[in-house]
């Protein structure tokens, strides 16, 4: 509760800064000693003008924070279609409609993320069109304590993503928790709209390709777990071959996947820790 009150804050600070039309002044980041890894859900689009600062965004966070963050871009239905005459492929897939309709993660513009899916207000885990403040929220939630360990194996074998992940509780961790995990693609060049004009070497990362659970909230794994219990999950998927012209090849060398645990309840049930493993 600490850290959600520190948030919030801290954005309403932001926020002020804007209208006032000063800089706003954040502390010197101290990066985390622990294992911590943090989630950001970006939602985005080819025809959203405003999403090269989300994407931009993100990359920082990842460069700043590499062993910190991961990151899903997820191009569902709204501001996601294809430039008409331009874009080669088209990003959009059910896994990510079916994220970016979420009712409980109200989506209403974009660019938007979820960080952790931590609420911003109660009920509200989307971070709405201010990508500056995103840095905000992942420093603070880097600040909490780690409280599971969870790791990834993953290779493809014959056209076939053999996935393992494994979790150790480093605390009691009462109540019910869930696995998601993500195949994401990187390092794909197309057009992308930009306020006014268009890009056209823009380069889409991180973009969701298949979660192997359930979405939106992942597979039950287990509940009341104590320090040092464990668990393990194993997926596979065969890279589809035969797809439709405007749908991407899948290419094992800029594949990455990333998994979380949340905590079942409440509104948005909150992510405790994630992991990513490039391919």
């Amino acid at each position: 509760m600490k850290s959600v009150k520190n948030i919030i804050a801290l954005v309403c600070l932001y926020m002020l800064s804007a209208c006032e039309e000063k800089p706003l002044v954040i502390p010197d980041f101290v990066p985390p000693t622990s294992g911590k890894v943090v989630l950001i859900e970006e939602f985005t689009g080819a025809s959203c003008t405003g999403c090269p600062q989300g994407a931009a965004k993100v990359e920082e966070l990842l460069n700043l924070l590499p062993n910190n963050v991961a990151a899903v871009a997820i191009h569902g239905a709204f501001l996601s279609e294809p430039i008409a005459n331009k874009s080669k492929y088209d990003f959009r897939n059910e896994d990510a409609a079916v994220l970016e309709q979420e009712p409980s993660f109200a989506l209403q513009s974009k660019p938007a993320a979820m960080i952790d899916r931590s609420e911003v207000f109660p009920g509200q885990p989307i971070i709405k069109d201010s990508p500056p403040s995103w840095g905000i929220f992942v420093e603070e939630l880097l600040q909490e304590d780690q409280e599971l360990e969870l790791s990834i194996d993953a290779i493809v074998d014959n056209g076939v993503l053999e996935v393992t992940v494994f979790g150790t509780a480093l605390v009691d961790l009462p109540g019910n928790y869930n696995l998601g995990v993500y195949v994401t693609q990187s390092h794909i060049i197309d057009y992308q709209k930009t306020t006014g004009s268009t890009i056209s070497d823009f380069e889409f990362n991180h973009f969701l390709r298949k979660s192997l659970t359930n979405v939106p909230y992942g597979n039950i794994i287990d509940s009341d777990l104590v320090i040092g219990d464990s668990f393990e999950r194993n997926f596979t998927f065969t890279l589809p071959t035969d797809l439709d012209p405007m749908i991407p090849e899948w290419k094992v060398e800029d594949l990455e996947v990333v998994a979380y645990v949340s905590r079942d309840g409440g509104t948005v049930a909150p992510i405790i820790q994630a992991a990513k493993k490039k391919l």
